[in-house]
């Protein structure tokens, strides 16, 4: 009888594992800092400096000079830029939508919308949930 029951929860175990793993795999990942829309702001400068981060979160990342500051604004990753054929460069003159980023010690911004000319390039959807959630670079993208 013992064994039964030992059987029985390592069969509970494993299912609870094999559940979770499951779950796990549909999450987006690591999508950087939650968005707020109560904190959206809109700001209009020039890029000062592109910086491609490594780290928890990677990626793209602009430094905007504003008429009165300097922010850093918190793109996209860089793989997912290359894929949907948009780039930035230092001296271009953008409008970006976004929420401050939270707990941020200095003035940073996660961008929704990035206006560079005639060109507008949608990072996050209304609800400001990252369109590159659940994105897997593509084959070619590595090469």
């Amino acid at each position: 009888m013992n064994s039964r029951l030992r059987a029985k929860a390592l069969f509970i175990a494993a299912v609870v594992a094999w559940i979770s793993s499951a779950a796990w795999g549909q999450h987006p990942g690591k999508t950087g800092p939650k968005y707020d829309k109560a904190n959206e702001v809109k700001i209009t400068g020039v890029i000062e400096e592109v910086r491609e981060l490594p780290g928890e979160f990677e990626g793209t990342h602009l430094v905007v000079k504003t008429e009165t500051k300097t922010v850093l604004v918190h793109v996209a990753p860089s793989e997912f830029l290359k894929e949907i054929d948009t780039s930035f460069n230092k001296g271009d003159q953008v409008v970006v939508v976004g929420a401050k980023a939270p707990g941020a010690p200095e003035e940073e911004i996660l961008a929704r919308e990035i206006t560079d000319g005639n060109n507008t390039a949608t990072l996050r959807d209304d609800k400001g949930i990252p369109i590159w959630a659940g994105w897997k670079p593509s084959k070619s993208a590595g090469k």
